[in-house]
C-alpha cells in the first residue's frame, strides 16, 4: 500500500472517530425475541440460528445467520426458502465480512473540503437530519419537489422512494431499470401486459429447450436459477447460447452461436419468419390468445434466414435448424429474457422480438416456458399518495415507458449549469462512478448541484462528492420492508431482519426517512413508532405478524394458478385483453408497432467493441472490499481473441492499456488470451477499479469499464442507456496503439447488408405442422460445432422461399 494511500485512509478513519470494530452484540426486541429461530449445538458450542434474506443480488436468497455470543460467525442457506433451498453462492456466505469491514461508515459525516477531495468531519444524527431537512425544504420551497433527483437501489431504498413519491418528486432513477432490465421489462409488458418478473418467471427446470441471448448463467450466479439450469440440462434440455464470447453457459451448450454483436434482433426476426413461413408456430395458442398476427406476418416477410445469416454471421442452415428445434419442443421452450438488456439503444424492440417469439411458441403461461404472476395483498406503504400530484416540471417526456421514474442521463443533464432545473441529488445505495455511463457529465452535474446526500454502508466514490453522508446499517443489521414474492409458482412472503446490532451509529432506512419526513412536517408518513410496528401493519391482511414471520423467515401462501389450463379463456392486462403481437400502444407513442432491425455501428479496424459482464464472486462494486471474495477474484482481466493477440505479439498475463474514441485511457489490465471470443470484441468483468481511497482493499484493484463508457445510445421507449457502443484500442502506457493485424478481423468486420425492403406477406400452408420426419432428420444432420464466419458473401445464396 502506498504512503499516500495510507495517509488518505488514516485521515478517513480519523474523521469517522472509529477505533477497532468491537464485536456486534445481539440485544433488544428487534434483535433477540424476533430474530432467534432456534439454538444449534455444534460440539460444545451453542449458536443462535436466525433466518433472514441475503442482499448481495436481486435473488434475495434465504439465509440462516449463525450467531455466537452476539457475533456473526457463519451464514448458510435456509433450506425452507423456496428459491435457493438451502444453497448459497460465495457472495452469500462471504457477506458476513461486511459487518466487520474496517472501512464501514459508522457515523454521519459532513464535507469540509471541495467536492471530490474526500474530506469530512463527523457530526451527530440530529445535526445531520436537521441539515438535510433544511436543504430539502429550501429546494422544494424555491424550485418544487421536481428539483430533487433520487438515485436508489435495493429493497431498503423503497422507504425513501415511497417518501419521494409522496413529496411529488418524479425523478427517481434506478440503475436496475435504466442501466439493466428496463427495456426487457417494457418489451414484455407491451406484449403480454406484464413484465417477465424479477427474478423472471422462468419454468426452466421443465424446459425442453433453452435459448440464452447474451445471458451468462453461471457467471451472474443467481443460486436458484443455476440450480434449475442444472436440473434442466440433467433432464436433457437442448441449450442454445447466442453470444460473441464463450461464456460458462456457452461452454455447456448443444450449440454456441458466435453472433456478430448488435445483430441479435436480426436473428430473432429470422426465427419468427421461419416459424410463420413453415407453419411451425402454435396455431391454436396464437388464435386463442393473440392479436396482430396478420400484421406480424406481413412485417416479418423481408427477414429471411439467408439475409439474417449475412447480418449475424451465423450460417443459414444453423438458423433454420434451431428454429425447427424450437418448434419440435414447443411449448416447453424458454427464450430466456436475460437481465442486463441495455445494449445498443434499440433494446425494447429486441425484447419485443423475444416476447413475440415466446408467444408464437405458445410458451407464455405454459410449463417449460414462463409461468403467470401471482397476487399478494399487503397493508399500505408508509406514505400516502402525493397531496398535490407529481411535479412534472422537470421531466422531459422523451421516453414514454419509464415505469420506474426517469432515465439517469435525464437527471444528469437537467442538473448541469446555472439554469439547471434539478438542484439536489440523493444517492441511496448507488455508486455513480460505476452505475451511470459517461461519468464526465455526471461529475460536471455534481459540481453544479446545491446539495448532495449519500446513504450507504461503505465510502464509495459517491462519498467523494457528497456534502452529507449518512451511514446505513448493513442488511445483516436492519429490517427492510416485507418481501412479497409474486414471481414464483407459489407466492410467499419473507423478511429481512437484523441478526446483529448495527455497527457504530449506522441506522436502517425506515428510521432515517421517518426522522426526515417528520422534520419536514409530513406526520402522515411513517406513523408507526418503529419498523416492527409498520411490518405488523403490512402483514395484517395475510393474518401474519412481524414476530411470526421473523421466526419462520419465509411463509408460503396458497398456491394460485401458475399456468394456463388447456383451452382456458384468459384476459391479459393489455388494452385489447390479448397478447399484442402488433402494439397499438407503441404506435400511439410514435414507435414501430412491430420489431424492426436497426443496424448498429461496427468497430473499424484496429478497434474493438467493449462488452462487460459479471464475476460469480462479486456483486458489481459492492463486494470489492470483502476479504474472502477478493482473495478469490482480486482483479479483472481483458479477454482478447487468440489470433489478434498473436498478431500483436501478446500473451496471457501481459498488461495493456485501453483507450476509447474520446481519448479516455485506463489500465494496466492483464490479458486473458483465448479463441473463445470474436476478433472484434474485448471483454472484462464490471465493477472493478474503485477510485475511493477510503476502501482499503477495493481501491485501484482492477480496471473500471465504466471509465471507458463515455458514450451511450438511449433506448427510445425507455431511455435505457445502451452502453455496448463504445470502441477501444489496445495501447501502451503513453497511448501508442499496439500494432498487428489478424486477417480474420477483416472478415468479422465486414459491412452489414442493407435492411430488406417490405415484400409480400409470408405465404402459409396450414397443412404441415412442426416435427415432421423430414424436419427432424434435418435437425440431426446439421453439424453442432460452433459456426465460423463466412469467407465471402457467396456462401449465402438467396433461394426462393418454400411455403409449408
Amino acid at each position: 500500500m502506498s504512503d499516500q494511500k495510507k495517509i488518505q485512509r488514516r485521515t478517513f478513519c480519523k474523521a469517522l472517530g472509529a477505533s477497532a470494530l468491537a464485536p456486534a452484540v445481539l440485544s433488544g426486541r428487534a434483535h433477540a425475541d424476533i430474530g432467534v429461530r432456534r439454538s444449534v449445538r455444534r460440539g460444545i458450542d451453542v449458536c443462535e440460528e436466525i433466518p433472514s434474506l441475503c442482499d448481495l443480488c436481486f435473488w434475495r436468497c434465504g439465509i440462516l445467520a449463525k450467531v455466537k455470543q452476539g457475533r456473526l460467525v457463519r451464514i448458510e442457506g435456509n433450506p425452507d426458502h423456496p428459491r435457493n433451498k438451502g444453497r448459497l453462492c460465495a457472495r452469500g456466505t462471504g457477506g458476513r465480512h461486511l459487518v466487520e469491514d474496517p472501512d464501514r461508515l459508522r457515523t454521519p459525516l459532513l464535507r469540509t473540503g471541495d467536492r471530490g477531495e474526500g474530506r469530512w468531519k463527523p457530526i451527530s444524527w440530529d445535526q445531520a437530519l436537521d441539515l438535510w431537512a433544511e436543504k430539502m425544504r429550501a429546494t422544494i420551497d424555491e424550485h418544487g419537489p421536481g428539483a430533487i433527483g433520487l438515485f436508489s437501489h435495493g429493497l431498503s431504498s423503497r422507504f425513501l422512494s415511497n417518501f419521494a413519491t409522496h413529496l411529488g418528486c418524479p425523478n427517481n432513477s434506478a440503475p436496475s431499470f435504466g442501466q439493466c432490465r428496463g427495456p426487457r421489462d417494457v418489451g414484455f409488458q407491451l406484449t403480454f401486459g406484464d413484465g417477465p418478473g424479477s427474478p423472471a418467471r422462468h419454468d426452466m427446470a421443465r424446459s425442453r429447450m433453452i435459448v440464452l441471448i447474451g445471458c451468462h448463467i453461471g457467471e451472474n450466479v443467481q443460486t436458484g436459477q443455476v440450480m434449475e439450469f442444472a436440473e434442466a440440462l440433467g433432464r436433457g434440455a437442448r441449450l442454445v447460447v447466442v453470444d460473441p464470447r464463450m461464456s460458462v453457459a456457452a461452454s455447456k451448450a448443444d450449440r454456441w452461436l458466435q453472433i456478430r454483436p448488435g445483430t441479435d434482433t436480426a436473428l430473432l426476426l429470422a426465427w419468427i419468419h421461419i416459424l410463420i413461413a413453415e407453419c411451425l408456430y402454435d396455431r391454436e395458442y396464437v388464435e386463442r390468445y393473440t392479436t396482430g398476427f396478420d400484421e406480424l406476418r406481413e412485417a416479418i416477410a423481408p427477414y429471411r434466414p439467408e439475409w439474417a445469416a449475412e447480418v449475424t454471421q451465423i450460417p443459414r442452415e444453423v438458423i433454420e435448424a434451431e428454429a425447427r428445434a424450437m418448434a419440435e419442443r414447443k411449448p416447453a421452450v424458454l427464450i430466456h429474457c436475460g437481465r442486463f438488456a441495455a445494449w445498443y439503444g434499440n433494446d425494447t424492440q429486441r425484447a419485443r422480438a423475444m416476447a413475440i417469439l415466446t408467444a408464437l411458441l405458445g410458451a407464455w403461461g405454459r410449463p417449460g416456458g414462463y409461468y403467470m404472476k401471482s397476487d399478494v395483498t399487503l397493508g399500505p406503504p408508509p406514505c400516502p399518495p402525493p397531496h398535490e400530484g407529481m411535479d412534472r416540471s422537470v421531466a422531459t417526456g422523451r421516453h414514454a415507458f419509464t415505469h420506474f421514474g426517469v432515465a439517469a442521463q435525464e437527471i444528469v443533464e437537467a442538473s448541469i449549469g446555472r439554469g439547471a432545473r434539478i438542484r439536489q441529488w440523493i444517492f441511496c445505495a448507488v455508486n455513480p462512478a460505476h452505475s451511470i455511463p459517461d461519468f464526465r457529465r455526471t461529475r460536471e452535474a455534481m459540481r453544479s448541484l446545491d446539495f448532495i446526500t449519500m446513504i450507504d454502508m461503505i465510502p464509495t466514490e459517491g462519498a467523494l462528492w457528497a456534502d452529507l453522508i449518512l451511514p446505513e446499517a448493513s442488511y445483516l443489521e436492519r429490517h427492510d420492508d416485507v418481501l412479497a414474492v409474486v414471481d414464483h409458482p407459489r407466492p410467499f412472503v419473507a423478511l429481512r431482519q437484523p441478526v446483529v446490532q448495527p455497527v457504530g451509529q449506522s441506522k436502517g432506512l425506515y428510521w432515517i426517512v421517518q426522522k426526515l419526513a417528520h422534520r419536514l412536517g409530513h406526520d402522515d408518513c411513517f406513523t408507526q413508532p418503529d419498523v416492527t410496528g409498520y411490518l405488523d401493519a403490512r402483514l395484517a391482511p395475510l393474518g401474519l405478524t412481524c414476530e411470526q414471520l421473523a421466526r419462520e423467515g419465509v411463509h408460503l401462501l396458497d398456491e394460485q394458478q401458475p399456468f394456463l389450463a388447456e383451452g382456458q379463456d384468459f384476459r391479459f392486462e393489455t388494452p385489447s385483453g390479448r397478447i399484442e403481437l402488433h402494439s397499438e400502444t407503441m404506435k400511439s407513442q410514435g414507435y414501430q408497432p412491430l420489431p424492426t432491425f436497426e443496424p448498429v455501428e461496427q468497430p473499424p479496424m484496429g478497434w474493438f467493441r467493449l462488452v462487460s459482464g459479471r464475476s460469480p464472486y462479486h456483486s458489481f462494486a459492492r463486494t470489492q472490499n470483502l476479504p474472502r471474495l477478493m482473495e478469490k477474484d482480486p482483479e479483472n482481466h481483458l479477454w482478447l481473441n487468440q489470433g489478434v493477440a498473436e498478431a500483436k505479439g501478446l500473451a496471457t498475463g501481459d498488461e495493456v492499456f485501453l483507450q476509447n474514441e474520446d481519448g479516455v485511457r485506463t489500465g494496466p489490465i492483464p490479458l486473458l488470451v483465448t479463441p473463445a471470443i470474436r476478433t472484434d470484441v474485448v471483454y472484462m468483468v464490471h465493477g472493478y477499479g474503485s477510485r475511493s481511497r477510503a476502501l482499503g482493499r477495493a481501491y485501484a484493484s482492477g480496471v473500471s469499464d465504466n471509465v471507458l463508457t463515455s458514450r451511450f445510445r438511449a433506448d427510445g421507449p425507455t431511455g435505457g442507456t445502451g452502453i455496448r457502443v463504445n470502441f477501444v484500442q489496445l495501447v501502451t502506457r503513453d497511448g501508442r496503439e499496439i500494432p498487428g493485424e489478424f486477417e480474420q478481423c477483416r472478415l468479422q468486420r465486414s459491412s452489414l447488408p442493407p435492411v430488406p425492403e417490405a415484400v409480400a406477406p409470408v405465404e402459409i400452408t396450414p397443412d404441415t405442422g412442426a416435427g415432421s420426419s423430414e424436419q427432424k432428420q434435418e435437425i440431426k444432420e446439421v453439424d453442432d460445432t460452433p459456426a465460423e464466419p463466412p469467407a465471402d458473401n457467396g456462401f449465402f445464396s438467396v433461394k426462393p422461399e418454400e411455403s409449408c
